[in-house]
């Protein structure tokens, strides 16, 4: 099960958005943005033929359909080849190759043999300085707690300025926090704090039933990118999810980060794309 299709996920999506601003097309959900309505599943899904007949209603009204985050796969396929026959528009907005870490060997080694010298020198100082640090995991500490750490971390840093933190992202945090909570086995939240409890990075993860995590949100306060808390967060992370089997199948999900791009071995094609009439 794709995570981004499961129940909590859906759910997630009636807490986040206005009812009105919310179009359900069978079993997928759209959320209408100025008349762009955005699908709010990602990577690789089923589309019915009812699905795409009540997306044909919708461009026919003028509206663009847009699909995010979607893998070089059968869905992209299929909604290409379903929009030429109709004689719709089929726009890439955007396509690289997302970054993945696929590891069957140790965690440690590859990070301290890392072709980068950026990751070798930054995880030499996480194993030197991590004792001045607490890490806090979902799997062991009060969820609610570690996500108001999260808040706190996001509000002190420079999304809030920005305007880009979750809670002014159409209130972002309102999808993740329910699959959090509900789905134990497929998340895990770490938050790394001083040892006085101030919140300083946090890393999200969530897992699909095929056993690919993906790296859902990452973030550090100002204060903590002052003190590489954010590499330190993700370099724990890193550590427990590998430690839970002794292999590691990790999708960065985000494009053009080169902290990211630096840890990978592996990639997959993804886009962003729209679908919409041409206008007479």
């Amino acid at each position: 099960m794709n995570f981004s299709c499961s129940d909590s996920w859906n759910y997630s999506i009636i807490l986040r958005y206005p009812a009105d601003k919310i179009i359900k097309m069978n079993k997928i959900y759209f959320y209408n943005d100025d008349n762009s309505l955005k699908c709010q599943h990602f990577f690789d899904f089923n589309v019915s033929n009812l699905e795409l007949e009540m997306m044909k209603i919708e461009i026919l009204k003028g509206r663009i359909l847009r699909f995010n985050y979607i893998n070089d796969s059968n869905l992209l396929k299929k909604l290409k080849q379903w929009s030429n026959k109709e004689g719709f528009i089929f726009k890439y907005v955007d396509k690289w190759k997302a970054p993945q870490l696929i590891l069957k060997t140790s965690i440690k080694q590859y990070l301290k043999e890392n072709k980068h010298s950026q990751v070798r020198r930054n995880y030499r100082l996480y194993e030197k300085e991590k004792v001045k640090y607490k890490f806090y995991n979902s799997s062991n500490n009060d969820i609610l707690k570690l996500w108001n750490y999260v808040l706190d971390i996001d509000f002190h840093s420079w999304k809030n300025i920005e305007h880009s933190d979750m809670k002014s992202l159409n209130r972002e945090d309102l999808q993740y926090l329910p699959f959090l909570l509900t789905n134990k086995n497929s998340s895990n939240l770490v938050v790394v704090c001083d040892l006085n409890d101030y919140p300083l990075a946090y890393s999200l993860m969530f897992k699909n039933e095929d056993d690919i995590w993906y790296a859902v949100k990452w973030g550090s306060s100002d204060e903590g990118r002052t003190k590489y808390a954010g590499i330190f967060a993700l370099f724990n992370h890193l550590e427990y999810l590998y430690s839970l089997e002794n292999k590691l199948n990790l999708d960065f999900w985000g494009r053009r980060n080169k902290v990211y791009d630096d840890l990978k071995n592996n990639d997959i094609v993804r886009s962003h794309i729209e679908i919409y009439k041409e206008v007479e």
